[in-house]
């Protein structure tokens, strides 16, 4: 993309910028000004990789392009904005991408830019094509039959919560055809036929607290909320878990234990959430070694990554779900009700032989699916 660039280029030059992002398959696309200029980076199996440095001259005028197309206010360079992008696909990527997010940010060197791309990914709309170890695949498999309860799914944001609620609601459409399925989103990522999708925007009187309240009266058997962000969210979602439905968040939290302590710290009484959690979920997500140039080091075993131009010469392509699961049983639900802290409610879980996230990463480094390097830089020491 290296060229003398001009005016009168911007037009062509955005345009090639996030057709070529989609072509790659980033997550986001950086606009990101700096004395020098403006730097672009896609993010390529969540590592962000710097793909040009434009001149300072225009760096003014691709942001203002981007707004034009997100719909944004071009005259206002003070403020934060956020928007959607339509049209970029090319005919190799037609049909792949659902939804483009725009957010523009003011910083002392000019407006930062960010495009979230979002793909409808063939390969991973099912519970089995997701990576999950056999003990936890049937696990939720089994939460998605009962008819009442909470699952919570925690981890990061970029974890592939979003991916696997969808595959989740997916199974149980195919389990149960006739179920009344309802979903509140903030955004609503990719569209599920069969389920009834709301969109909660920040800007609107209907929150999820107003909605979630609303729509229990509506009949539904299934709910999925896209995150459980308040202490009044929290609370409608636990009388929805207690009185016949079959409830599935996210909430923030790094751990299993994390997530059970923020329940009660934004005030839901101990019984409630032993008797309507069903299993917290924590999951991460790990690069994928590249399948052309991957190699195995033959002292001991493991596979590292190498670089093509398959993977952009990253030696990744591609990245596979880690995951642990906490079912509530009759241990763990005692110390809950004893208002246990964090340390206690972990050491129940490391007792009891839980699989861990470490444990479920050496499983994928010992089939040659990863590296003790790409775990680390995602979940640390293991």
């Amino acid at each position: 993309m290296s060229k003398k660039i001009n005016k009168t280029d911007i037009v062509a030059l955005v345009d090639d910028l996030l057709s070529d992002a989609i072509t790659c398959g980033a997550s986001d696309v950086h606009f990101e000004p700096t004395n020098e200029g403006l730097t672009i980076k896609f993010r390529l199996d969540g590592t962000l990789k710097t793909i040009e440095i434009l001149p300072s001259i225009v760096k003014d005028n691709v942001i203002a392009r981007l707004k034009v197309l997100g719909g944004l206010l071009t005259y206002r360079n003070d403020l934060p904005q956020e928007g959607r992008i339509k049209g970029h696909e090319t005919s190799h990527t037609q049909g792949k991408v659902t939804d483009k997010r725009l957010a523009v940010f003011p910083t002392i060197h000019g407006q930062r830019a960010v495009v979230r791309i979002f793909y409808e990914n063939a390969g991973l709309t099912e519970l089995k094509q997701l990576g999950f170890s056999d003990y936890i695949f049937s696990a939720v498999s089994e939460i998605s039959d009962q008819n009442q309860g909470v699952l919570l799914l925690t981890g990061p944001a970029g974890s592939g919560k979003s991916t696997t609620l969808a595959a989740l609601l997916r199974n149980i459409l195919r389990n149960h055809p006739g179920k009344s399925i309802i979903a509140l989103e903030d955004p609503v990522e990719r569209n599920i036929h069969g389920v009834t999708q709301i969109e909660i925007s920040a800007h609107s009187e209907m929150t999820f607290p107003i909605a979630l309240r609303s729509l229990l009266r509506q009949d539904p058997q299934v709910l999925m909320v896209g995150e459980i962000r308040d202490a009044e969210t929290a609370s409608i979602a636990i009388e929805a878990g207690l009185t016949g439905h079959l409830l599935m968040s996210t909430m923030h939290s790094g751990t299993p234990a994390g997530a059970i302590l923020r329940l009660l710290e934004m005030g839901i009484e101990p019984y409630q959430v032993t008797s309507s959690v069903s299993a917290v979920m924590n999951q991460r997500l790990v690069r994928k070694l590249c399948p052309k140039c991957k190699k195995e080091d033959k002292a001991s075993g493991i596979f590292e990554a190498v670089g093509c131009d398959n993977c952009f010469n990253t030696g990744f392509n591609g990245r596979v779900l880690i995951c642990e699961m906490v079912q509530l049983d009759g241990q763990l639900r005692k110390a809950i009700l004893e208002k246990a802290d964090m340390e206690t409610l972990q050491n129940i879980l490391n007792n009891r032989g839980h699989m861990n996230l470490a444990q479920d990463a050496r499983r994928l480094i010992t089939e040659g699916i990863t590296t003790p390097n790409e775990v680390q830089a995602v979940i640390g020491d293991f």
